[in-house]
């Protein structure tokens, strides 16, 4: 198996991974608030339109079965240069004018294949650069530049849109925004080429096996993987739905204003995480929750006929922040506790494994909605599908809260912590026990299964 963990990264290799990412997040997303142009452009369904958004996610999920274990086998750069290859062809399709329905899925597939291969990568990749003071860096920089480039997805394709929507055809506003992206994954791409390539320290060959989850890690690994298909399932109520809603909603919005409501939600999500280190994660998770079933209750509410179009938009605006913070803590909460837990040597695949839950949530709103739209209005699936989501979310409030002792960290603890982590730098990410001392985190597979006992029991 390979040793990452002997090697330590550079800040350098941090930011070149935090790009990759950013990049992945943002190119994947891109279309979602040029969906009901789209339709028109291409008389398109409201089923068809809603599978096309979650074709990506679809995909994504068998990339992460199959490829995601494939960074511990060939190293990070080869696994990050085949991801940006295949979501820079994907988002090449889209640039066309005359690709017709079928060259829009293939290109959503692309960009699925490519962002299923190269999360687990990326974050693999971040988390060894982390500095042994600051062990939680790796993980927390990689949630951030994931978000953000999810957000940023819809605002570039808004702004874009926009601005090119005065001057030229329609069908060139709405594929100028993937020529924009395009020059942003080239870029990215050369910037992977200058990565030091670091060889597995152990040879291992490779081939499609299902992410596996060490049995003393398992309770945590399905409250985070429960908690992130939760908060990955509202954002992508926002991220697939939310322009055809907005437009029904508010009958003068625009491109631009769906892409800023979308994006807003990313940006907070990611600013909130800023803030997530100072909890335990278990308690982020607990808060994440309450505030995602908050969201999904004000955008309900936004939806209320005798509402007027200002009330209409404070409401979605306010559920926005809602779901943004909700999901910048629950996703972190989720994302911390593994990294916390993970056996350095399966960093890779146990990453593909949390992400396949997460993808899994953010195809969910556009799959059912789908469906749902067959015997219904598109509007009235998606208000269905948030009724669902919010009583989902309050039955499942109190989980991660059952094992939780303490919500905020004391100043002692978060000593003890550096400590532990200046001591213990060949394992990033993992933080010694209270009142144990870290010198027992050694290389043999045995101890992080040993401190996950001492984790429970704390």
């Amino acid at each position: 198996m390979p040793e990452y963990a002997r090697i330590r990264g550079s800040r350098r290799q941090l930011w070149i991974g935090a790009a990759v990412l950013f990049a992945l997040s943002a190119a994947a997303n891109l279309a979602s608030p040029l969906y009901p142009h789209f339709k028109l452009a291409y008389a398109m369904t409201d089923w068809t339109m809603t599978a096309l958004y979650a074709t990506y996610v679809v995909s994504c999920l068998p990339a992460l079965l199959l490829f995601g274990s494939a960074a511990d086998a060939f190293g990070r750069r080869p696994v990050l240069l085949a991801a940006i290859g295949s979501v820079s062809v994907g988002t090449a399709l889209f640039t066309v004018d005359t690709i017709g329905v079928s060259g829009l899925f293939a290109g959503r597939v692309l960009t699925g294949v490519g962002l299923g291969l190269g999360t687990g990568a990326g974050i693999a990749l971040m988390v060894e650069a982390s500095p042994a003071r600051r062990a939680w860096l790796g993980s927390t920089a990689a949630t951030m530049s994931f978000v953000l480039g999810t957000g940023a997805g819809p605002i570039i394709a808004g702004v874009v849109s926009q601005m090119t929507a005065g001057s030229t055809s329609g069908a060139t506003s709405l594929v100028a925004p993937f020529w924009v992206m395009l020059a942003l994954l080239i870029v990215t791409g050369l910037l992977v080429i200058t990565l030091r390539f670091h060889s597995p320290m152990t040879r291992q060959r490779w081939r499609p096996t299902w992410p596996s989850v060490p049995g003393p890690m398992r309770s945590s690994f399905y409250i985070a993987a429960v908690t992130g298909l939760l908060g990955w399932a509202a954002l992508g109520l926002f991220l697939a739905l939310l322009p055809s809603l907005t437009e029904a909603t508010l009958p003068e919005s625009s491109t631009l204003t769906s892409g800023l409501i979308v994006g807003t939600v990313l940006v907070i999500s990611a600013g909130s995480q800023l803030l997530a280190p100072k909890l335990q994660p278990r308690a982020a998770q607990t808060i994440g929750l309450t505030l995602l079933g908050l969201g999904a209750a004000l955008l309900l509410s936004s939806n209320l006929p005798s509402l007027g179009a200002t009330t209409a938009l404070v409401l979605m605006a306010t559920a926005a922040v809602a779901t943004g913070t909700g999901h910048g803590l629950s996703y972190w909460g989720a994302n911390r506790e593994i990294d916390m837990l993970t056996p350095a040597r399966q960093r890779a695949g146990i990453t593909a494994a949390l992400y396949l839950a997460f993808y899994t949530g953010a195809g969910l709103p556009a799959i059912v909605v789908g469906a749902i739209a067959i015997g219904t209005s598109l509007i009235d699936a998606i208000l269905i599908f948030t009724l669902v989501l919010l009583l989902a979310v309050i039955v499942f409030i109190p989980v991660p809260s059952l094992a939780l002792t303490t919500v905020r960290r004391s100043r002692a603890e978060a000593a003890a912590a550096l400590e532990a982590d200046r001591h213990a730098g060949h394992f990033p990410g993992v933080v010694a026990p209270q009142g144990e001392p870290a010198a027992h985190l050694t290389e043999e597979p045995s101890a992080p299964f040993s401190f996950v006992e001492d984790y429970h029991s704390n």
